[in-house]
């Protein structure tokens, strides 16, 4: 050691050793202090994508609302449907009954309700989402009340009862009319409930603007068939149209029966705009 330090000033030696002895100490101290600087840094990038991706997923609250809506009613529908279909296999329905439209049976305009323009019709902040729900759920609403009012006054007419083999009939008709009211009633109040859920007031419905007149309260035997035949046939329609309205156009190309019923509303639009042209040239 002596040897090693011959030649050194003793005091240049103290101070080199100082100086080693001090950045050794300083050395991990900065880099820790380094270290901490780049964390601290990258914590507000990391806190702002956790902020922002909600905002990403919540884009547009109210339009998933009206989303979820009219995902509800579709399913209720839907199985309001399935059931109606499945019920009414125990009327072996002939067409000799099925056939007629009697003023007394609800009619709705699928053709307006289908090629209706909602972009035309736009209103600021409105998505399609929203601007469809509160212009079709009215409509729906409406119509399946009417049809309500049309099965209590079926389930309560005064039947003659002089063809016996008819009693059976009564009594089918009698559970198959409970069981579709029961549904449909549940089916209203399942739009009333999701147009609640969206601030929207159920519409108004006044029976009075129905052509009831022409439905008879006491009937016959054909007579009876023949108005219960023309009533479920009318309204397993409905429910297939407004089915379809909803599946449509969204799965127009890949939906069989969505294809038909574009198809068909399209044929009658088509018929419907040469009639009105032919008229406006005579």
């Amino acid at each position: 050691m002596d040897v090693f330090l011959t030649g050194f000033p003793k005091k240049l030696l103290v101070a080199i050793s100082v100086v080693v002895i001090i950045t050794m100490c300083l050395m991990p101290a900065e880099a820790r202090s380094v270290e901490h600087r780049r964390r601290h840094q990258r914590r507000p990038d990391i806190a702002q994508l956790t902020k922002d991706e909600p905002m990403k997923r919540l884009k547009n609250p109210s339009a998933e609302q009206f989303k979820n809506a009219t995902r509800k009613i579709k399913h209720k529908l839907r199985n309001t449907k399935r059931f109606f279909d499945q019920d009414r296999k125990v009327l072996n329905e002939t067409r000799e009954y099925r056939d007629g439209m009697p003023s007394w049976l609800p009619a709705v305009n699928f053709v307006d309700i289908h090629f209706h323009n909602y972009r035309s019709s736009r209103k600021v902040g409105k998505t399609i989402t929203e601007l469809k729900f509160t212009y079709l759920m009215p409509k729906l609403y409406k119509s399946l009340k009417e049809y309500e009012v049309i099965f209590n006054l079926l389930l309560n007419v005064q039947l003659d009862l002089s063809d016996d083999p008819f009693t059976n009939y009564i009594v089918v008709r009698h559970k198959l009319l409970t069981d579709t009211l029961e549904k449909l009633r549940s089916t209203i109040l399942e739009i009333q409930e999701n147009m609640n859920a969206v601030n929207m007031p159920t519409p108004d419905f006044d029976k009075k603007r129905m052509k009831l007149d022409a439905l008879e309260k006491k009937v016959d035997a054909t007579q009876c068939l023949k108005n219960d035949y023309i009533a479920f046939r009318g309204y397993g329609n409905l429910l297939n149209n407004w089915y379809c309205e909803f599946r449509t156009p969204a799965n127009k190309k890949n939906d069989r029966k969505c294809v038909a019923f574009h198809a068909k509303l399209k044929e009658k639009q088509q018929t419907g705009n040469k009639k009105v042209k032919n008229n406006r040239n005579i």
